[in-house]
């Protein structure tokens, strides 16, 4: 044996805590936008949800809901663009930019994000 069933295995956690602990953070953040802009809602709170967990860019995070929405709701059916889907492109995305050899995943992300994100969000 080779040894890299291990990195593999590793890969897989390390990939899971990573969208788990975002996946907090990002509920988080929309709980504290919510109650700091309780006009906001829909596309315009997620943006601003996403705005604030990259650091003031909100080109970028409009970027970031688009792509979420051409992702998930348009295919296989027509759907309303929830914060999950937000929340599940946004990790993936974060992920596969954040270093070297993490251009992709070995785990399916957006269960991960389902167990934290409710589905009504």
């Amino acid at each position: 044996m080779d040894g890299s069933w291990i990195l593999a295995l590793f890969s897989v956690v390390a990939e899971r805590r990573y969208a788990r602990r975002a996946s907090q953070e990002l509920l988080e953040l929309f709980h504290v936008v919510q109650r700091e802009l309780p006009e906001l809602s829909g596309r315009a709170l997620y943006q601003a949800v996403i705005t604030r967990r990259l650091g003031a860019d909100p080109k970028r995070a409009a970027e970031i809901v688009r792509g979420a929405e051409v992702s998930f709701t348009d295919w296989p059916s027509d759907k309303e663009l929830r914060f999950r889907h937000v929340v599940h492109y946004q990790v993936f995305d974060e992920f596969t930019h954040s270093g070297a050899g993490r251009e992709s995943t070995r785990t399916n992300m957006g269960r991960v994000v389902a167990r934290i994100i409710p589905e009504q969000l």
